[in-house]
């Protein structure tokens, strides 16, 4: 394996300006569109077809692969195109400086680190001839950070595979489950009066506060019934707290953001649903409050038995001694891929302690066993499937 090589690969991602300071920002500065233009040009020259799926202008999603291999099933590498914001950051964040074995950057680990990682396995495998008889392709999604929505976007677009690998950092851990999150912006509704006399109104802020207690208590302790045996249980917080107009006015609003980190359990619609009645009859009066906005994405639980992790699992003994599949707290891509039947894990370099750090880096020895990992599960099945049984 080509230590330089896929050093260099990383260091002219990391280079390359893909940050998200909001959806705004990275709509007006095309966020994406120059390190997919550097992504899809290695593509190319080995070979593969890009395809760029727009989701909006300047900001596509990447599907790449060999058209003369058109046959056998469908296997994935992808990795993310975008970072999180600089602003805070204590190293220069696109100067891609190596000290004491480590690149400093913002994406070094979030997840440049694991695109180094694919595309290099990728070409050395190429130019090796020593491809798996199945399809495979390479995809880059945007916009992650702001919650997967190029992936789900490329699901949308009817894009489907028999498998996909994933690319963040894992410490070159393989991955099979991780929770989904609900995300719920609540709205309590009282009545305004002067605050002189408050018995004339009804304060909004007493009522969230209810709801804080109640999301701490009762929801907490409903969704912590069950426990998965990689993730644990869910979990549920009240993040954001937006309330009052006025120092002497009793508010007749209040806003609450709620993230639940849920386990593969329930369908989140169920799970909605289940908050809203229980809310409601902890509050007495459903009137008083109203879910204002939801998002959701879907968890991850992938049967290590399947042949796609049994391989992986195999190869990242031998590296690094794992003995068993883990879970993870955090989200990616994987999670709208499993929605749409797409069986999926987690594989890349770095530790998630890093990522979105004011001094993020990546270990390079990291880099180089990732790279070592995913070549040698492409040239160990030369000319054969991954995803088959034998």
């Amino acid at each position: 394996m080509e230590k330089d090589r896929v050093r260099g690969l990383l260091a002219d991602l990391v280079r390359i300006d893909s940050a998200v300071t909001s959806t705004e920002q990275a709509n007006r500065d095309r966020t994406e569109e120059r390190i997919a233009d550097f992504v899809s040009d290695r593509l190319r020259r080995m070979g593969m077809t890009v395809e760029r799926q727009e989701v909006f202008p300047g900001r596509p999603n990447l599907i790449a692969h060999w058209r003369e291999r058109s046959t056998g099933k469908r296997l994935v590498l992808e990795a993310h195109l975008d970072t999180v914001t600089v602003e805070g950051m204590t190293v220069e964040p696109f100067a891609a400086e190596v000290r004491d074995g480590r690149m400093y950057g913002r994406g070094t680990c979030d997840t440049k680190g694991s695109m180094a990682a694919f595309l290099a396995a990728l070409e050395l495998a190429y130019h090796r001839d020593m491809l798996p008889a199945d399809q495979i392709y390479f995809v880059a999604s945007m916009s992650e950070e702001t919650g997967c929505d190029g992936a789900a976007a490329l699901m949308d677009y009817g894009f489907r595979a028999d498998a996909a690998i994933v690319g963040e950092p894992t410490g070159c851990g393989l991955v099979t489950c991780h929770k989904g999150p609900l995300w719920m912006e609540v709205e309590t509704r009282g009545r305004s009066c002067h605050a002189s006399v408050p018995d004339r109104g009804v304060n909004a802020i007493d009522l969230m506060a209810r709801v804080v207690e109640f999301t701490h208590g009762r929801w907490l302790e409903y969704i912590g019934r069950v426990s998965h045996p990689l993730l644990g249980r869910s979990t549920a917080q009240v993040t954001l707290i937006q309330g009052g107009a006025k120092s002497n006015i009793i508010p007749a609003r209040c806003r609450a953001f709620i993230d639940s980190r849920l386990i593969p359990w329930k369908a989140s619609s169920e799970l909605l649903a289940d908050f809203e009645r229980m809310l409601a009859a902890y509050l007495g009066d459903e009137r008083c409050f109203a879910i204002e906005s939801v998002r959701t994405l879907a968890p991850l639980d992938t049967p290590v038995d399947a042949p796609l992790p049994r391989r992986l699992l195999d190869l990242c003994r031998e590296a690094n001694g794992q003995e068993g599949p883990r879970g993870v707290n955090y989200f990616a891509d994987s999670g709208p891929f499993s929605s749409a039947g797409i069986p999926s894990v987690l594989i890349g370099p770095g530790d998630i302690a890093q990522a979105h750090t004011a001094d993020e880096y990546l270990d390079l020895d990291q880099l180089y066993q990732a790279t070592e990992i995913m070549l040698t599960l492409l040239t160990q099945n030369a000319g054969r499937s991954i995803l088959s049984e034998s």
